[in-house]
């Protein structure tokens, strides 16, 4: 960490905020007051320091102690950073590893099969683009730039992901509504179960034209070292040159890219297996 200089609470003095906004941005400037230098906090040093009433920040430390963002050393009575903190981070870290071990894999597939790839992950219902490589000698449709949010359910990266999601967060997105993009989008609950279980027994996603007209598409998942789905790699392209007969065999080159990444990342897909996962 580097050194920071001590600056106003956001909301603490001048400032119009709700009580529960304003909660989470002093909790945000007590967790920015840990330094190098400063490794450990009480609660008397921080009301001085952020201009807060010691019974304010007293009553947020021992929120963010229950969270586990911070904790508190038995010695000193002094709080510092938690371990929890390491877990919000790991997620950050591992969409940065996964990227970077991605990419190169990414761009070869690119150039092999002539069309787009890319690189996807699920939030909330969503797949959202981490990367993508797109053959210069090609004239793609609108497939998908970074940093866009198209819906899991018409997505073969979003399908595929959804097919490794525990249950009740599968009906959680299932019950929240299917729209209908194109006359080719699956909108039918019990028709998308039927889906993600074939899905997850032959190892890759295929979307019809599901997002877009005249649009397939054709992914597979990545996982962790735990085993657990963390993205989606997928190939895109107009309908009429990625068409139902060249599904499994682009299938299975989609499932042995993934697995290297997945390798890459410290994933043992045969222990897996013997524990029964589903990479």
């Amino acid at each position: 960490m580097q050194t920071r200089k001590p600056r106003p609470v956001p909301g603490g003095t001048n400032r119009q905020a709700t009580p529960g906004v304003q909660s989470v941005e002093r909790a945000i400037a007590i967790l920015q007051s840990f330094t190098d230098e400063k490794p450990e906090r009480g609660v008397n040093e921080l009301s001085r320091e952020l201009g807060l009433h010691k019974s304010t920040v007293s009553r947020l430390m021992l929120a963010l102690e229950r969270g586990g963002l911070v904790s508190r050393n038995p010695d000193t009575g002094l709080y510092r950073l938690g371990l929890g903190l390491v877990g919000l981070a790991a997620h950050v870290i591992s969409f940065a590893d996964v990227r970077q071990v991605s990419r190169p894999y990414l761009r070869q597939l690119a150039d092999e099969t002539q069309e787009t790839t890319n690189l996807s992950v699920l939030e909330d219902g969503q797949v959202i683009n981490l990367e993508q490589f797109v053959p210069s000698a090609r004239q793609v449709m609108n497939i998908g730039w970074v940093g866009r949010r198209m819906s899991a359910h018409c997505t073969a990266a979003g399908k595929v992901l959804l097919a490794h999601l525990p249950p009740d967060e599968v009906e959680h997105v299932l019950q929240a509504g299917l729209r209908a993009f194109t006359p080719h989008t699956i909108t039918d609950p019990e028709v998308m179960r039927r889906e993600l279980a074939a899905i997850l027994e032959r190892g890759y996603a295929v979307a019809q034209e599901e997002l877009e007209q005249g649009l397939n598409a054709i992914s597979a998942a990545v996982y962790d070292r735990h085993g657990c789905a963390i993205a989606a790699v997928s190939v895109s392209g107009p309908a009429y040159r990625l068409h139902p007969e060249c599904f499994p065999t682009l299938g299975a080159k989609l499932r042995d890219v993934a697995r290297v990444i997945s390798m890459q990342l410290g994933h043992n897909s045969q222990i897996q297996a013997a524990a029964g996962g589903r990479g």
